[in-house]
């Protein structure tokens, strides 16, 4: 595994039109997912991409590169499980007082 701010591909790599592979985790909601996304705006500390599929835009900065977002769908999957696996149980009941 990459070391946290250690970058395995350079900013200049990171082009339009690339795509990349999102770990969208949301921990509170149980929300486990991999995004596809197509990059769409490169600057010097953000880059945007749009979901392939919903075209939703996501902004990002370089840090958010190999903690966020991959390369490789199979390693943003690993990711994902890896969180999923280890996250707190999200109860599906909703809880009302009783008067």
């Amino acid at each position: 595994m990459i070391n946290k701010g250690e970058l395995k591909w350079p900013k200049k790599i990171l082009k339009g039109g690339k795509i990349v592979y999102y770990a969208r985790i949301l921990r509170p909601v149980g929300i486990y997912e991999v995004i596809e996304l197509f990059i769409r705006t490169v600057d010097d500390d953000y880059f945007v991409g749009i979901d392939k599929h919903d075209k939703h835009a996501y902004l990002f900065l370089y840090d958010s590169l190999n903690e966020l977002i991959f390369d490789n769908r199979q390693e943003c999957l690993d990711v994902v499980l890896e969180a999923e696996n280890n996250a707190p149980k999200v109860s599906d009941e909703k809880e009302y007082e009783e008067y």
